[in-house]
């Protein structure tokens, strides 16, 4: 599988429906290279096309990513580093849970609570370089966490929680998916050991 190929298809895999619009904000690749990519992956059956542009994996091809992963990152499960990383990341990971389910409940209008949760995000963009070095492709979620909090700045509080845009929420869960997959451990394990 090419970069191009992994970074498309990866990208589906973590938010679990896409459009090719959603790929392009997600990997920065350009749309003629996406297109090419999911016409491709839809040819041999790795992905299928749900309506409304959105596209989602098959088994297969979720099986191509998995294997891709455990492939492109073996050294990196195995060399303690990343794992040393990911540790540190889940105890902002259980602050950033507890402070967006509270913002969630609260709604958009407990500006204390949003701002917790700014500053958590702002701990993670700070926390990416020294991730990114081992794992080239994690720049990304920092240039999509930066601009998620710019449009949250300009007042636009769905790219808080909405899972229809490149929303803080999204890029979390898809970020803590990506580790995950990465270091070769099921989510619902690594739920269990909080």
């Amino acid at each position: 599988m090419t970069d191009e190929e992994f970074l498309a298809l990866n990208s589906i895999y973590l938010r679990k429906i896409a459009s090719a619009r959603v790929v392009e904000e997600c990997t920065s690749l350009l749309m003629a290279t996406i297109e090419t990519v999911l016409s491709a992956a839809q040819e041999v059956g790795e992905l299928f096309d749900v309506g409304d542009g959105q596209c989602m994996l098959s088994d297969e091809g979720t099986q191509a990513v998995l294997r891709e992963y455990a492939a492109r990152y073996a050294v990196q499960r195995t060399d303690g580093t990343v794992a040393e990383w990911y540790q540190r990341f889940e105890v902002l990971n259980g602050q950033f849970l507890t402070n967006i389910s509270a913002w969630q409940q609260d709604g958009d209008g407990d500006t204390g609570r949003l701002d917790r949760l700014l500053r958590l995000v702002e701990r993670q963009i700070k926390a990416l370089p020294s991730i990114s070095g081992h794992v080239g492709r994690y720049d990304i979620y920092r240039d999509r966490f930066e601009r998620a909090l710019e449009r949250v700045d300009q007042g636009q509080s769905d790219y808080v929680v909405s899972p229809n845009v490149d929303s803080i929420h999204n890029i979390w869960f898809e970020f803590h998916e990506d580790i995950l997959t990465l270091l070769g451990r099921p989510r619902d394990v690594a739920e269990a050991q909080r």
